[in-house]
């Protein structure tokens, strides 16, 4: 039986929309970036899927839908592992390089899932089935979003709170930070609100790499959660020695054969 409610889809969805709205965010508000340089760096991934996507459909016939998944889930779990790593310093060749794997790893997702999705129902079940489909998947993008931004923002509070608590008179890293900001020309409030703003940038970069790394698990989980599901085959035509030919029907034993 194939997976007529999309819930793999679902949560792969609401994974997917995690990471596009995850990722900008983080880079404009935190690291500084444009609205413009945040949209070239996540582009690489509708570029490659565009490209692969043609050749995955040509092949989704020639074997079981669910390994192109499993590549896909797999792929997804490397790049929100890559992104797990990234701190303040990432420069954007670092950013973009698992951009391009998601977007390999987009073209291995939609054509399997959605072949799944429809495996083993009638003609006039498949409205009825796209339209549930779809339902599910902007639901749970919807979910997603708000759901990893939450998460994200709770987590930096946590960290912040944990990193403020070294910042003391008694830790004579926090003396010599500031003895140096002085001696750059500013005032002790400007030197503090430098301190402040480093560590904001900290506690925001920490959560956002836990967020990634227990999507890298979700997408391993899928991986192997999409193999519970059982697409349906349809019996392909006879053919004649393999040439696609329909069969014709063989006169009967001492009947001359119609031309």
């Amino acid at each position: 039986m194939g997976d007529p409610f999309g819930t793999h889809r679902m949560k792969r969805t609401a994974r997917s929309r995690l990471a596009a709205v995850l990722l900008p965010l983080w880079l404009q508000q935190q690291l500084g970036y444009t609205a413009t340089w945040a949209g070239l760096i996540l582009a690489p991934v509708g570029l490659v899927a565009i490209l692969l996507t043609p050749w995955v459909g040509r092949r989704i016939d020639r074997g079981d839908p669910r390994w192109l998944a499993t590549v896909s889930f797999v792929t997804f779990a490397l790049v929100f592992w890559a992104r797990a790593q990234f701190d303040m310093h990432t420069d954007v060749w670092h950013l973009v390089l698992p951009t391009f794997l998601q977007g390999v790893a987009a073209a291995f997702f939609f054509i399997p899932l959605v072949s799944i999705v429809v495996s083993g129902l009638p003609p006039d079940r498949l409205p009825a089935a796209f339209g549930l489909s779809n339902f599910l998947r902007i639901s749970a993008g919807a979910f997603g979003v708000s759901i990893a931004t939450t998460a994200w923002e709770d987590g930096a509070a946590v960290h912040h709170a944990r990193l403020v608590e070294s910042v003391t008179p008694d830790n004579p890293a926090w003396g010599d930070t500031l003895t140096v900001l002085e001696a750059t020309g500013l005032s002790r409030e400007q030197a503090l609100a430098v301190v402040a703003r480093q560590v904001d940038l900290q506690a925001f970069t920490l959560s956002v790499n836990e967020v990634f790394m227990v999507s890298a698990v979700l997408s391993l989980a899928l991986a192997a959660i999409v193999w519970v599901a059982r697409p349906v085959r349809r019996p392909a035509p006879a053919s004649v020695a393999g040439r696609g030919e329909p069969n014709r029907a063989q006169p009967a034993r001492g009947q001359p054969a119609r031309s």
